[in-house]
Order: structure tokens, then C-alpha cells, then sequence
């Protein structure tokens, strides 16, 4: 009987010894937690390319998945870096100050400003969808030189961004006039006095002033005022904006993955910031119809590259 315990044990810490070697990611959990509130549309286009990114150096295994929902079971305690996409899962994961290094995408810096995030503020880092304020005035000098006034249109949430745009614009020798309005029933008159003048209107990602419901009208008023507007995304070019800057889902995902390998290598989260890469959009109808001769969207990408010492990146 004793010889036979012996074997016995020898057997079951054998047995144990292999299923920790073969099991032992699965009880230490994922590396990479991506937090998420919409499996659809920009936030699963950044998901999947955020996966696709990751894939030479984290196993699929190595990287979880998680809705709103997933967090109310406390998901986030193994992880060594949670990544959120969108506001809704930034602001969900904040209020939860997980150990783990946190790094928010798909998120306006007005939005990241205003998370609380305690005493541990140095686990949080972003990427922003906001363009830097040096390329979007740089972009309007580039595609409109013979447009000298710069017209923004600004809430209380966005009067930060404007003054940092209007700043920049007079350093560069740009004219720049600034609306504040506190309710959408300013937004029309406030357009009118901005575009007394002749002036390109820079739309700003402020979704009290550019949203849904407003952005036909503000299209229509810009086009009857002949003041061209520039957007934020190829959505507002289809809409009839003559142009826009803007970052895809793709870019923000790989240099999103440049973070969490830089942390999964025992780093630190990078400081908050831009977009690296970019893109433009043109509507070469609204151009006609304005008489604006203007560049392909490709040829202005490339001198906005150049300016900024940027080399195109493709996948």
C-alpha cells in the first residue's frame, strides 16, 4: 500500500506539472482586454484591425473581447493593458479604475478630458480621433490658399478647440472669427454673422453644433454663403462638404498596437495623442459648383505628409 500511494503521487504531480504548462495561459487570463460598447460599424472595424495588428506577436488567444455588459463580472483583473474603443466604453472602464494600464480609442480629447480617473491618472493614455490643430489649419493653407478667413463655430464643449485653431490659423497668417453659441437655435444666426464674410467654415467635432440633424442645414447655409466647409470625416464629404481630415479605423488601430506591444514589453503607456497617420476626402462636385480649382484628395495627403516630415503608410 505504501508503494502504491508513492506511485500515486508521483502520478497526480505529473499530471498537474502538465496541465499548468499546457493550461497555464488560460488560468493567467488574456494579456489584452478590448473593451467595446458596439460591434458594429468604426468600433469593429477598430477591433478587427487591432486584432490583425496584434497577430505577428499576441496569440489570438492572448486577447478577450468585452461588451459593457462583461465588465459588471469584473473582467478586467488580469489584464496587463485594457483597450477601450468609442466614449461609452472609455467612460464604463474609467468609472471602474481597473490595475491595468488603460488605453482609449476612438475618442475626442474633449471626452478623454472629462473622465475621471482618481489618483492613478498616469495608467490612463489615448489616441484621439481629433486631428492636431497644426495639420488642420496646415491642411486649409495647403487646399485653400486664396481663402484667408477661417469661420468656427463653437459650444461651451468645444470653445477650448476653437481658440487653439484660431490661434494657430493667425500664426499662420489666417484670419479667424469665432461664433460661441449656448443652444442649437444659434446655430443659423451665428452662421450668418460668420459667413457675412467671404470664409471657409471648419467644422468641429462637437456634436451639439455638428450632428445628424444639423448638418444638412449647415451644409445648405455654407453653400448659399459660398463659404466651402471642411469636415471630420468622408462622411460629411458624401453629405457635401468639399473636404476633410480624417484618420480610418486602421490607422488608429495600429498605433494603438504599437502601445499595448510597447507595454506587453514591460513599457509604459505613450503620453495621449493625435492620429499619426491620415487621410483626406474631396467632393470635386462641390469644388465646380463653388469654383474652387482644387488638388486630388491624393496630392494634398502627400503635401500634408511632406510638410509634416511623414512618410505615407500603407498596411
Amino acid at each position: 500500500m505504501p508503494q502504491f500511494d508513492h506511485r500515486l503521487l508521483r502520478a497526480l504531480l505529473l499530471a498537474l506539472a502538465i496541465l499548468a504548462v499546457c493550461c497555464g495561459r488560460a488560468f493567467a487570463g488574456p494579456r489584452v482586454v478590448v473593451v467595446t460598447a458596439e460591434r458594429s460599424g468604426a468600433h469593429e472595424e477598430t477591433l478587427v484591425a487591432l486584432r490583425n495588428a496584434l497577430a505577428p506577436d499576441v496569440p489570438d488567444g492572448d486577447v478577450a473581447v468585452f461588451g459593457l455588459r462583461d465588465l459588471e463580472r469584473g473582467s478586467l483583473a488580469d489584464a496587463r493593458i485594457v483597450v477601450t474603443i468609442g466614449t461609452q466604453a472609455a467612460k464604463a472602464v474609467g468609472i471602474r479604475a481597473p490595475a491595468a494600464p488603460v488605453l482609449h480609442t476612438l475618442i475626442p480629447r474633449e471626452a478623454f478630458d472629462l473622465i475621471q480617473y482618481g489618483p492613478h491618472s498616469d495608467r490612463y493614455s489615448a489616441i484621439f480621433l481629433d486631428q492636431p490643430v497644426h495639420r488642420q489649419i496646415a491642411l486649409l493653407n495647403i487646399a485653400l490658399p486664396h481663402t484667408p478667413n477661417v469661420a468656427l463655430l463653437a459650444s461651451p464643449a468645444s470653445d477650448d478647440l476653437a481658440r487653439r485653431l484660431a490661434s494657430v490659423a493667425r500664426e499662420q497668417q489666417l484670419r479667424a472669427t469665432i461664433e460661441k453659441i449656448s443652444t442649437v437655435d444659434e446655430i443659423y444666426p451665428a452662421l450668418e454673422r460668420l459667413l457675412a464674410e467671404p470664409a471657409v467654415l471648419l467644422a468641429l467635432p462637437d456634436s451639439v453644433l455638428f450632428n445628424s440633424y444639423t448638418i444638412q442645414n449647415v451644409l445648405l447655409t455654407s453653400y448659399r454663403r459660398r463659404a466651402p466647409l471642411v469636415g471630420f470625416s468622408p462622411a460629411y464629404v458624401r453629405a457635401g462638404a468639399l473636404l476633410a481630415l480624417y484618420s480610418t479605423p486602421a490607422q488608429i488601430a495600429r498605433q494603438a498596437a504599437d502601445a499595448v506591444r510597447r507595454v506587453l514589453a514591460g513599457g509604459g503607456l505613450p503620453p495621449p495623442q493625435a492620429p499619426r497617420e491620415f487621410e483626406i476626402a474631396t467632393n470635386p462636385s462641390v469644388a465646380r459648383s463653388l469654383a474652387i480649382e482644387l488638388e486630388s484628395a491624393e496630392r494634398i495627403a502627400a503635401r500634408l505628409r511632406q510638410r509634416e516630415g511623414r512618410p505615407e503608410v500603407r498596411p
